[in-house]
């Protein structure tokens, strides 16, 4: 799922970085916007954690130690004119610049998180984490989230104040990196516009999600294609972009929260591909014309030939009447995709790198619903459908998915094929409840093809 899904994917990305954004594992993500593991052009492997916020608080204060503010400035000066070579961006602006304690980042990002999203929104994102199997039942997203950022942030762009904030403990062999892709935030600012990417767009998390994996993958390649000299992004190989992104996915199981971590890391890695590919096959322009025409899946975002091509998603519509009816004492509270990235981040926690790719592409479409009672439990039920390009992808992603569910909730899930399509449901943790869902689900959805470039119409739920 987007989860949340990126639907939710935790909310996060969308604050830092104008942008990191993910799906269920995304409604919380989505709200924050956490980018993360960044790769490095000479080794292919994912390289510090470096997010980039947009809208909120000013930054504090200069460190009394650490990164001084002078030397951040100088720094910042003579790396911003090399990437807008590199990324053929010219300057039009002024960037300020800013150093920031690690506790400066912590208050940052908690306010950045209610800028667009209620407490009790939040919340909800956190529960739909956990009826996913994203984050443990009874979890505390805020703070895992905020603990995630403040000790993975080491720069981000902010928007509002155009103002380019450094961690005072960056050291000086990560400074030309976090410079260099946050400065091209910047760069994106001046001539695109980033406040615009960071409102919600309630309903469709992953397009949501899309928006960040370009954002970030844009910076990021353009970082890239600076340190890599004259030949730019032509000198690193699509298999060293590939062994970035696996390496993000493998690597997120030495962490507490592998799914929420794949879904802040992945941006970087993928997205960096993606645009590189782009580039490759069209030139930078190319990649300047997806900000006037938005990518609307993170399916185009893994698939350069998808996003160029815009192939466009099945749409999956929602008439949950019947089976809402059929549970009482729930009620609808939240309507919401996932997308092939969030499942992506999901599948790697059962399968190698390789594996969940595979099982993950041909995704075509998806749409749940949240079912909650009063007062609420520690997760809603979660009903979904998943359409497929065809019976055979559909066929190969259920049997990992249900290894997946049988790892987050055995016995509490069902998991059905028809054809080219996939029905789920999570948290069915009494008999009532696991046979309404059995008589009413399928019949709650519909699947209907989509002309290229078009973008399914969201029906939200508020909470």
């Amino acid at each position: 799922m987007s989860t949340a899904t990126s639907t939710a994917a935790f909310g996060a990305a969308a604050m830092f970085g104008a942008a990191c954004t993910a799906g269920l594992v995304v409604p919380l993500a989505l709200a924050l916007c956490a980018c993360a593991g960044v790769p490095t052009a000479d080794a292919g492997g994912p390289g510090q954690p470096v997010p980039a916020p947009t809208e909120t608080t000013a930054p504090g204060p200069a460190a009394e130690v650490g990164l001084g503010q002078a030397r951040a400035e100088r720094l910042t000066r003579e790396i911003m004119e090399a990437v807008a070579t590199a990324r053929a961006l010219p300057i039009t602006g002024e960037v300020k610049v800013a150093v920031m304690h690690r506790p400066e980042i912590r208050k940052y990002a908690q306010d950045a998180m209610y800028e667009h999203h209620t407490r009790e929104q939040l919340q909800l994102f956190t529960r739909l984490e956990a009826s996913m199997g994203v984050l443990p039942l009874g979890a505390d997203g805020e703070r895992i989230l905020l603990d995630m950022l403040e000790t993975g942030v080491m720069g981000l762009y902010e928007p509002k104040l155009r103002t380019l904030v450094i961690g005072t403990y960056v050291t000086d062999t990560q400074l030309d990196m976090v410079v260099g892709h946050e400065i091209a935030h910047g760069l994106q600012d001046m001539h695109f516009g980033l406040q615009r990417l960071q409102k919600p767009i309630k309903g469709d998390s992953d397009a949501e999600s899309a928006r960040t994996y370009l954002v970030e993958g844009d910076a990021q390649a353009a970082y890239l294609a600076w340190v890599s000299g004259e030949r730019g992004l032509a000198s690193i190989s699509e298999a060293v972009f590939l062994a970035t992104g696996n390496q993000a996915l493998d690597l997120a199981d030495l962490v507490d929260y592998p799914i929420l971590a794949r879904s802040m890391q992945l941006p970087y890695a993928d997205g960096a591909a993606t645009i590189a590919a782009v580039v490759r096959e069209r030139g930078w322009s190319a990649v300047d014309a997806l900000y006037k025409d938005l990518p609307t899946t993170t399916e185009q975002m893994l698939h350069p030939a998808k996003l160029l091509a815009r192939e466009a998603p099945q749409l999956v519509a929602i008439r949950p009447e019947a089976l809402v009816a059929a549970l009482p004492g729930r009620r609808l509270v939240w309507e919401d995709n996932i997308g092939e990235a969030s499942l992506l981040t999901m599948l790697a926690d059962v399968e190698s790198s390789p594996t969940a790719r595979a099982a993950a592409t041909g995704w075509g479409g998806d749409r749940y619903i949240a079912l909650d009672r009063s007062p609420a439990e520690l997760a809603p039920v979660i009903v979904g459908l998943i359409a497929w390009d065809s019976a055979a992808e559909a066929a190969e992603f259920e049997p990992v998915f249900r290894t997946y569910l049988d790892k987050v909730m055995p016995g509490a899930y069902h998991l059905e094929r028809r054809n080219d399509q996939v029905l789920f449901a999570t948290q069915l943790r009494d008999a009532q409840t696991r046979k309404a869902v059995l008589a009413h689900a399928w019949g709650a959805f519909t699947v209907t093809a989509q002309p290229a470039g078009t973008r399914a119409p969201a029906k939200p739920t508020a909470p």
